[in-house]
């Protein structure tokens, strides 16, 4: 499943893409303390943005980690992941609005619009960033309810721990 990981690796204008484009770096993959997680398995930095947030693979799963103290899984799979940060770029915004379906469309779309103007050819990266990677292109309304799936059914089950012994908060 790591493999689309691996991909972004080996294809510079990829990378570049989604460094510049949709902040999700793979040179920022050190997150702003030390956690562990509070489950056995795979538990890996992939990514970092520009808000100091972190990116984990969990076998599976990958969990986004603010510099904020809130933790929480964003896809059931690394595809799935690039997939969301690709097709909802403000992503972070319409967490805020989860579980509510209506509240995160209506973030998104008014977050899209003023992403739109600061990067007029986001569509045009977004196809190519897809492209680079094999990357089915997935519905935004599809990728809302993934996204509401996964922090609400998976989150639970993935909590962090900072040093301090404090769990970080839900997204």
């Amino acid at each position: 499943m790591a493999r689309v990981f691996d991909r972004i690796e080996g294809n510079a204008r990829a990378a570049q893409l989604l460094a510049t484009v949709f902040d999700f770096d793979l040179e920022r993959a050190e997150h702003v303390e030390p956690v562990r997680p509070t489950w056995d398995g795979e538990f890996r930095p992939v990514a970092g943005d520009a808000a100091g947030g972190t990116f984990y693979a969990c076998g599976g799963p990958v969990l986004y980690a603010s510099s904020e103290g809130g933790a929480g899984v964003l896809a059931a799979d690394p595809t799935s992941a690039l997939q969301l940060v690709i097709g909802v770029p403000t992503w972070h915004d319409v967490v805020a609005r989860a579980p509510d379906l209506d509240a995160m469309r209506a973030a998104f779309d008014s977050t899209i619009a003023e992403l739109r103007e600061y990067e007029p050819d986001l569509d045009r990266h977004q196809a190519e960033v897809s492209a680079e990677l094999g990357l089915d292109r997935v519905p935004v309304e599809e990728l809302l309810i993934r996204l509401r799936s996964s922090l609400t059914d998976l989150s639970p089950r993935f909590r962090l721990i900072n040093d301090e012994g404090d769990e970080y908060d839900p997204l």
